[in-house]
């Protein structure tokens, strides 16, 4: 474990990863954490949170860039079975949510039509071969060798499949008070479309996520069935609940 103080979560998108993120939000002060959820000025960004004493949390959706690598960070991820993240990830963006999605979607009715966009492909290998290029990504033959090579630089991982395991794990690691699993913008688990085109997606994330499995997942059989940990709460909040219960009596 490297400089456990200074925590770096790459969330991968349709991961569970934003059940996590408001679980770190809940264990780390405002003042303590940084969130990057835009890739401009990213490498500068990542540098000034990495040297900033004051931060020990920085968590949004980059890649592993190398200057996260070069860091004496904590670096963890969540990883999910990737058919099931990109049908996820399909149903997330079909319902068109902001003007982005609206933009990506335009001419993507179907699943086959999903293929054509960039970032439905292999989403997890891009994100952990650390490039910020899509394009780039994919033109690059080497890119799962170089991803499953940066599992030496993941110091913890969980996985959507095993969160409740997962989330212990990381309480127990990090020293969170709170490792209570709740779940957050849940996409729809309906598989629409055939199996092969989920999988044409998928080619180098499905050989990544069993190496992953593998390596990773037995590390969390002692973490099933723990209780979660939660924070006392303080006088208002306790109110809430006084109330809250007393006005169900009537």
């Amino acid at each position: 474990m490297r400089n456990s103080k200074k925590l770096v979560f790459i969330h991968i998108p349709k991961t569970a990863g934003t059940s996590l993120r408001l679980l770190l939000e809940s264990n780390y002060p405002e003042d303590k954490r940084c969130a990057i959820y835009s890739h401009d000025n990213l490498d500068d960004a990542l540098t000034k949170a990495l040297d900033d004493p004051k931060i020990l949390c920085i968590y949004g959706h980059f890649p592993l860039r190398p200057v996260i690598i070069a860091s004496n960070a904590t670096v963890v991820t969540l990883f999910r079975a990737p058919i099931a993240r990109s049908i996820s990830h399909y149903n997330h963006y079909q319902k068109r949510m902001n003007e982005k999605h609206e933009q990506l979607m335009q001419g993507i009715d179907t699943p086959d039509d999903f293929t054509r966009l960039i970032q439905s492909n292999n989403r997890q290998t891009a994100f952990l071969s650390g490039y910020l290029n899509q394009k780039e990504f994919l033109q690059d033959p080497h890119a799962l060798e170089k991803a499953l090579a940066h599992f030496e630089r993941l110091d913890a991982v969980g996985f959507t499949e095993h969160y409740a395991a997962s989330i212990a794990y990381f309480g127990e690691l990090f020293n969170w008070k709170n490792t209570l699993v709740e779940h957050h913008n849940s996409g729809s688990k309906k598989n629409e479309g055939d199996q092969s085109v989920w999988e044409s997606m998928n080619k180098q994330d499905l050989p990544l996520y069993q190496s992953a499995i593998e390596r990773f997942a037995p590390l969390l059989k002692n973490y099933q069935g723990l209780p979660a940990k939660t924070p006392k709460k303080t006088f208002l909040p306790k109110v809430k609940d006084y109330l809250r219960t007393l006005s169900s009596k009537f």
